[in-house]
Order: C-alpha cells, then sequence, then structure tokens
C-alpha cells in the first residue's frame, strides 16, 4: 500500500504522466528555453528608482532596463512583509492559501512552506533547469524549509534578516552566518559585502551554467537595515546610506546584465526586477502614495517591477497600468519556459506572458486562451451563492487583488481602478485618480461588489487553504536519528515491492520518490548492514527517505542472509535490484543511466562489491530481469572492508568467536576458501571501467574502513575516490543525528556531482 497523499492520482499514473510531459515542455522552443533571473530586492518603495520619479539617486541600469522592458505602475508584492511576500512569489499562491500569511520566520520559527507545495524552483527543477537561490532567504530554518529542499540545487546568502530582533538569536554564535550549501562561509555576516558578494555568486552561477537552462533567483538583503554600502558607493548619493545603497544595487544589476551578454545568453533570457514590500511614502507633491511597510496603505505594498527579455519577444519602452501580482510571475515565467502548471495545482497567479509580450493590453481572460498557462486561474473555486452570482463576474474576482496585513488578515480589496478597505468600516478610494487615498468616494454598487468578492475570497480560504510546513521541535545534536514528519509528507512511498524471486522465495524492497519532483531522477540502493547474517530493509529506512528527501528515487532492500544463502547470495540480490529499478524504471521515474548505491559495514562492502564485479558473471544470479544491466555509476561504501584478501580478514575469519559471521557468509575462514574470499573482494575486482566511490568512516572505526589501498589504486587508474571521517564517529554511527547529518550532506554532494551530472557549489573552486 502506498503511503502519504498523492495528489488525486497514483504512483503510476503520476510517474507517467511526469515523463511523458517532460520533453514535450522543452519542444516548445526550438534551441532550448529561456534562462530566468529573478531580482528581488528588500525594502524599496515605490518612488525609489529614477524611472519611478527618485531624483536623490542615479540607477542608470536599472532605468535602461525598463526602457528596454515594461515598467509596471500598479504592481503589488504578495504581502507589505518579508515572509509572506516570498511565500506568495515563490508559490503562486496568496501567503495565506499557503498557510505562510503572519509576520515573518524568526530563527525559532517552526513553520514554513510546507513540503507539498510545488515551489517555482521545484517546477523549474524538475523540467530541466539549473536552479539557484542566492541572498536572503526568510522563508523558514528546519531542513524541509531550506532552499535546497524546497527545488534549488544551490544556495548562497543568509537565512535570516540582520536586525537587531533577528541577530539576538545569534549572540552566543558568533553572529548570523553567511551559508554556501549548509556551510558556513563567514559569521558574522558583513552588510557592506553582501550585494557584490550575492552578485559575484551569480555570476559564477551563470557562467557554470551557460550551456544549459537556468533559473537564477536573487533575493538582495538590501534594502533592509541595517544597510550596508561598501567604501565605492558611501556617499555617493544625494539620499544618505540608502541612496547610496540602490546605487550599489544599481551597478551590481548592471554586473548581472553584462555578464549575461558576455556569456552570449541575453538573447535568451529574462530578467525580472521587484521588489518584496514598499517602504515609505512619496516625497513630492507629486508623489502621491502614502503608507510604509507593514501597512496595506498603497506605500506598504505597490512596489516597482519592471520585465525585461526584448531578445525573446517581450515588449521594450512599455508601461503597464494593469493590476499585476508577485503571484503572476509563476504561470507566467512557467509559460516563457514551455512548462504547463501541473493540473492538481491551485495557485492564484495569472498568466501575463501575452501582455509582456504587447500582445494585449490587459491580462486576457483564461476563455481566449491567449497563453500555456491561461485556464490556471478557473482552478480556483467558484460557485458563488446567489446574493453575489448576479453582481460578480469569474474573471473579475480572479483579476481582483486581496491586501492582507502584516498580521494575516484580509484589510482591503483592489479591482480596477477601485481599492475598499474592509475594516473598521467600509472606504471606497479610486486609485486612478486618487493614488495618495485621500478622498472617499461613494459607489454602492462598486462597494457592494467589492465587499462581496472578498466574502467570497474568505469562504474560498477557509474551504481551500492549505497548511504551512510543521518542523518538530528542535531535537539536541547528541539526539538518536529521526526523520522529521515533515520530510515524511514530502514523500511517496511503495512498501514489499517483489524485485526477485528464487523459486517460491521472493525479495522485496520499499521506494521513496519525493513527491514534487518532476521528470526522471537519479536512483539509489540503500543496502543494510548487520554482519550479512541480520538485518532488513528497515535498517536502512532512514537513509533511504533521507536520500530520496534530497530528490531521488530511493530504495532500501532486503536480501538473502548468510544464515540462509551463503556468498554470493547478497551480491546476486543487490545486482537484482539494480536490474529491477531499471527494468521498472517508467514506473517509478528513473533515470537509468543514473544509478547508485550506499550501504554501511556488510553493506558497504556490498556496495563496493556492486561497484567493481560489473560483467563478473558469478556474482550476477538469476533474480530476474537479466536483460537489464546491474552496472552502477556511484558508490558510497561506509565503514566497509574492500579488502578480504588481507592479512586482517585472514586473521579475523579464523578467529573463534570474532571470525564467526565471516566463515558463515563465506563458507570458511580465508586460508580454506582463497577462491571464494578473492571472489568477494572488492579490490580483486577494481578496474578502469569502475564508478567513483566515496569511502565515509566513523574517526572510532577500525582503519581498514579508509579503503587506502582500495583508493590508491583508483588513483592509479584515474578513478575519482574520496574519503570522510566523522569526528568521534564509531563503527554503527547512523544512530546519532549528527553523525547521519554529516554523511547525508557529504553523500548527496557526492551523488549530485556523479548522477546528477551537477557540480555541487560547496567543491566549486572559489
Amino acid at each position: 500500500m502506498y503511503q502519504g497523499r498523492l495528489s488525486k492520482i497514483g504512483w503510476t499514473l503520476l510517474a507517467g504522466v511526469l515523463l511523458s510531459s517532460y520533453p514535450a515542455s522543452l519542444k516548445a522552443f526550438s534551441d532550448r528555453p529561456p534562462n530566468i533571473v529573478f531580482l528581488l530586492i528588500d525594502d524599496q518603495g515605490y518612488y525609489d528608482l529614477g524611472c519611478y520619479g527618485a531624483t536623490e539617486v542615479k540607477t542608470p541600469r536599472i532605468d535602461a532596463m525598463a526602457k528596454e522592458g515594461t515598467r509596471f505602475t500598479d504592481y503589488y508584492a504578495a504581502a507589505p512583509i518579508c515572509s509572506p511576500s516570498r511565500a506568495g512569489l515563490l508559490t503562486g499562491c496568496y501567503s495565506r492559501r499557503v498557510g505562510n500569511e503572519i509576520w515573518v520566520h524568526r530563527a525559532d520559527s517552526r513553520s514554513g512552506i510546507h513540503p507539498n507545495e510545488l515551489t517555482l524552483a521545484e517546477l523549474f527543477k524538475g523540467n530541466g533547469y539549473a536552479t539557484a537561490c542566492i541572498g536572503k532567504w526568510h522563508l523558514g530554518f528546519h531542513e524541509s524549509f531550506l532552499p535546497r529542499n524546497q527545488g534549488f540545487d544551490h544556495y548562497f546568502g543568509l537565512l535570516h534578516n540582520l536586525d537587531p530582533v533577528e541577530i539576538v538569536y545569534f549572540k552566543d554564535k558568533g553572529g548570523v552566518p553567511l551559508i554556501r550549501n549548509g556551510k558556513v562561509v563567514k559569521r558574522p555576516a558583513d552588510p557592506t559585502e553582501l550585494t557584490k558578494l550575492y552578485t559575484d555568486e551569480a555570476i559564477r552561477f551563470i557562467e557554470q551554467n551557460k550551456k544549459t537552462p537556468f533559473f537564477l533567483y536573487l533575493p538582495h538583503t538590501m534594502l533592509h537595515n541595517p544597510l550596508g554600502v561598501s567604501k565605492k558607493f558611501k556617499g555617493s548619493s544625494n539620499w544618505g546610506v540608502y541612496g547610496d545603497a540602490i546605487q550599489e544595487l544599481d551597478h551590481n544589476v548592471g554586473r548581472i546584465f553584462d555578464s549575461l551578454k558576455q556569456s552570449g545568453i541575453d538573447d535568451n533570457t529574462i530578467v525580472i526586477y521587484a521588489s518584496d514590500n514598499g517602504r515609505g511614502p512619496g516625497r513630492t507633491p507629486e508623489q502621491k502614495i502614502r503608507g510604509r511597510k507593514l501597512s496595506t496603505y498603497e506605500g506598504g505594498i505597490r512596489v516597482p517591477a519592471i520585465a525585461w527579455g526584448p531578445g525573446l519577444g517581450l515588449q521594450s519602452n512599455a508601461e503597464s497600468s494593469e493590476v499585476v501580482r508577485a503571484m503572476d510571475w509563476y504561470p507566467t515565467l512557467a509559460t516563457f519556459a514551455g512548462i504547463t502548471i501541473p493540473k492538481d495545482r491551485v495557485i492564484d497567479g495569472r498568466d501575463i506572458s501575452p501582455l509582456l509580450k504587447g500582445k494585449t493590453r490587459i491580462v486576457p481572460p483564461p476563455g481566449m486562451k491567449k497563453s500555456l498557462n491561461a485556464s490556471v486561474p478557473l482552478r480556483r473555486r467558484w460557485n458563488p451563492p446567489l446574493e453575489w452570482a448576479s453582481l460578480i463576474r469569474r474573471n473579475e474576482y480572479n483579476n481582483a487583488f486581496f491586501y492582507h496585513g502584516s498580521q494575516g488578515t484580509l484589510s482591503a480589496v483592489r479591482w480596477h481602478q477601485w481599492k475598499l478597505y474592509l475594516n473598521p468600516s467600509l472606504e471606497l478610494y479610486d486609485l486612478e485618480k486618487d493614488p495618495g487615498e485621500s478622498r472617499l468616494v461613494r459607489n454602492r454598487e462598486i462597494t457592494r461588489k467589492l465587499r462581496g468578492m472578498a466574502v467570497l475570497f474568505q469562504e474560498e480560504m477557509r474551504l481551500d487553504a492549505r497548511p504551512a510546513g510543521e518542523a518538530p521541535p528542535q531535537t539536541h545534536a547528541d539526539s538518536r536519528t529521526r526523520i522529521s514528519q515533515a520530510t515524511l509528507n514530502s514523500l511517496n512511498v511503495k512498501r514489499g515491492v517483489t524485485y526477485a524471486r528464487y523459486g517460491n522465495r521472493t525479495l522485496e524492497m520499499d521506494v521513496y520518490r519525493p513527491k514534487k519532483a518532476w521528470g526522471k531522477l537519479p536512483a539509489v540502493v540503500c543496502i543494510h548492514g548487520g554482519g550479512w547474517a541480520k538485518g532488513n530493509r528497515v535498517n536502512h529506512e532512514k537513509v533511504a527517505q533521507a536520500i530520496a528527501a534530497r530528490g531521488y528515487v530511493a530504495a532500501t532492500i532486503s536480501y538473502r542472509l548468510s544464515g540462509e544463502a551463503p556468498f554470493p547470495a547478497a551480491i546476486h540480490d543487490c545486482k537484482a535490484a539494480v536490474r529491477f529499478l531499471r527494468a521498472n524504471a517508467k514506473e517509478y521515474g528513473i533515470d537509468t543511466a543514473n544509478i547508485g548505491a550506499i550501504g554501511l559495514s556488510a553493506g558497504g562492502h556490498l556496495t563496493a562489491l556492486l561497484a567493481t564485479s560489473a560483467g563478473v558473471d558469478e556474482l550476477e544470479g538469476e533474480g530476474g530481469n537479466p536483460n537489464f544491466s546491474s552496472t552502477i555509476q556511484a558508490a558510497v561504501p561506509m565503514g566497509a572492508q574492500t579488502d578480504l584478501q588481507s592479512q586482517r580478514t585472514r586473521e579475523i575469519s579464523k578467529a573463534k568467536d570474532r571470525g564467526k559471521i565471516w566463515r558463515q557468509f563465506l563458507n570458511g575462514a580465508q586460508e580454506d576458501k582463497l577462491e571464494t574470499y578473492r571472489l568477494a573482494s572488492p579490490l580483486h575486482h577494481l578496474d578502469q571501467g569502475d564508478p567513483p566511490c566515496l569511502f565515509i568512516s566513523g574517526e572510532r572505526d577500525d582503519p581498514s574502513t579508509h579503503a587506502d589501498t582500495f583508493r590508491q589504486q583508483m588513483d592509479q587508474l584515474g578513478i575519482r575516490s574520496d574519503l570522510t571521517i566523522i569526528k568521534d564517529a564509531p563503527h554503527p554511527f547512523l544512530g546519532k543525528q549528527i553523525w547521519f547529518d554529516k554523511m547525508l550532506d557529504v553523500s548527496d554532494d557526492f551523488f549530485t556531482r556523479h548522477l546528477k551530472n551537477q557540480k555541487p557549489a560547496s567543491s566549486a573552486k572559489r
């Protein structure tokens, strides 16, 4: 039986749909899909760029972007505060729909974007894009909420803010850390360096991925307080430190454009510039907007936004007064990439691609079918009661914008030029004539229509809002290993899958796959330890679950133990498991060219043997699917013995008590069964065609698990090998959370390199 929610359709159907739609989405483009760069500025006010009326600063690069693209005059962030705004942008939903509408996530927050949500990054990653988040995250700090578990291959930046209410959490830890893929780069982070450092990292990502489509999300820490400005830009504006920081941002935005041009991909790239929320009111009589960050006055939530992509047919030198919301980027950018939003996704964004291309001056109704994702709004609930049915049309409702305050409550509604405040009493304004919201308007019909929209929206959210992700209480570093409920909820699992048959004897595996993964994934076979004499697939269950959550299909297997059938039965079973996954790749969504293995102790030995014994007929067995290869492409042997012909093995195998498991497994001691020990020795089979191996060993384990001779021979053959020694850890290190997490991080980096064919940024040259 399957466990967990499967989004209305079964595993097999889901995998088939995903795999069949995957290449089709990319066929929309003759060469390749466009690159996407999304620049999100923190706390930049509506009037705070030259192209939006600022006279105190010079922003030539951003102004040029506006001249070559579309500048929006009526663009709204998803919320007037940081975390809800970012949640809305990355999910295409009102933050209330995804349970992230209230205030911001501090360092002690247990909530974040639910693992079941399909973020913009996951959508793009599942359709062949390289993805990176470089900058401020602020969307939850537990493992399942972090950028690399929300669809980003690479992360560099701050998970938090640097203001006093946040740095207090890090006083005893040396300050807020600057992080690259889980590793601290610097502590405390220096705000004067961040704008340049983020841009440097972004340019590296662009250069490394210029030959493949990429989605780069660059949420700057600036212009949030405390403001940081490098020496080069101090005193450069007529607006104090804030103006200086804007001018430094402008310079670095220009560097991004220069990098795109130098890489020869500027004509195949879309760049979006927007702020996450407002900052303050206008400063001159011509700048009418009032209100500050956190408020639902226009100054708190209406912000600058520019879309650029002339090489891809986006219009130039255009200005749009259409009401556009941050959630609209989700289906719009998907359309430009040729990606159809999965049918089970209910979001609030509208596809505005026809507007950006100049084909329409408005956001076209879904019925016009002007774009790939035009019909997405029709998935929202629409069953108005009689009181509102004749007053509000469906398209009017979908085009309305619902303002939520920083505490998460519905505060106002905008439709066309009309804005209705809901509390403490109904107040109607005409923003076209009065953007400063200074003169009340009396219009009973419009007031009733907008109030009805608010009622319908409240009912929709009551019925259809989804929960935030919720992390378990924080565990201590020395606690027992556990997999969070959020991680478990993020996985589909099929248990008890028969993968091999020997007469009436069957062997089973449990298969895990991340729910939000689209397309083919690499697979990892997890092989339990137990001295070849005890245990089953449940022993490596946590390993499989944790690896699957990182973007793999993971299968933990039971194999025949030595008490039932001695060597080579166990390796026969491991090979049968690999062949089974290849034979059933379509059902489980597996990339058959990229299968790896991981195992501890006896499982580590079998992992190493699996890696080195491709083509050895005596070790293939008759477990089924003989027409498929049992070759693997990467191996992580942990606490493994690789030289079974060594003097150490000779002595242990004949020891009265200690050698019992060896003799049972190999039908005798080494001196009596030389050929069997040779056949079971991974070192004996090692040759030039074998895959790369990462060895992991506890610091307190026997040095033989470092596989020194094995790795030296791999180096001589030109095969990549690595060794990670986990500090203070014994041989059975998987039971302690801190050691388990270390294993997971290094294994994921290794598999990312060799199974996903990506270079982990944590190991890139700097």
